[in-house]
């Protein structure tokens, strides 16, 4: 039975296509809060000779939230940057290897610098309290989609590796870019 059959796996895929839906949507609502508030900041602006000052930190909050999530929304689609120069010219066993290897360094960055730095940011940030200048919203609370984006990513990246571990199985023999998806 390989990988792809066992049940962890069907259960991991199943939560990452909700959650691979979910952040399609937070993305979403996020790029057009993030349009409605800097084009509110453009029209007062040209209006009035100036403009309300949350639309300035709004507009950097949604751009970090957008970021990070949509890092986290890249991996579930295996569409973050690749350098397959390399790896293209091995055998199916070298590309699997460096899949293994890319998929792994991409794991312990979600977890360790996204996921633990992200909680330590963001206990960082609890202790000094700063606050929005112009709205009632501490920094750590934006800082959330630090940790966030990192557990998203791992979840993602958890289901890629069993991809790739299972082709030893007697998978399939198709080109595997670096995050082990079948090309």
């Amino acid at each position: 039975m390989t990988a792809k059959n066992s049940a962890i796996f069907r259960f991991i895929a199943a939560c990452n296509a909700v959650l691979k839906k979910l952040l399609a949507f937070v993305c979403a609502l996020l790029m057009a809060v993030l349009t409605l508030v800097v084009l509110w900041g453009v029209l007062t602006r040209y209006i009035y000779g100036e403009q309300p000052a949350f639309t300035e930190e709004f507009a950097r909050m949604f751009l970090v939230c957008v970021t990070f999530f949509g890092g986290a929304f890249a991996f579930s689609d295996g569409s973050h940057i690749g350098l397959d120069f390399l790896s293209s010219r091995f055998t199916a066993g070298g590309r699997r290897t460096c899949a293994v290897v890319a998929v792994g360094a991409s794991m312990f960055f979600a977890c360790a610098v996204l996921v633990f730095g992200g909680i330590m940011f963001i206990s960082t940030s609890m202790e000094s309290a700063n606050m929005l200048v112009s709205a009632p919203v501490y920094q750590w609370q934006i800082y959330l989609c630090v940790p966030l984006s990192g557990v998203f990513s791992a979840m993602f990246l958890l289901e890629s590796m069993m991809r790739v571990l299972s082709e030893g199985d007697g998978g399939s023999s198709e080109k595997l870019s670096e995050d082990g998806r079948e090309m």
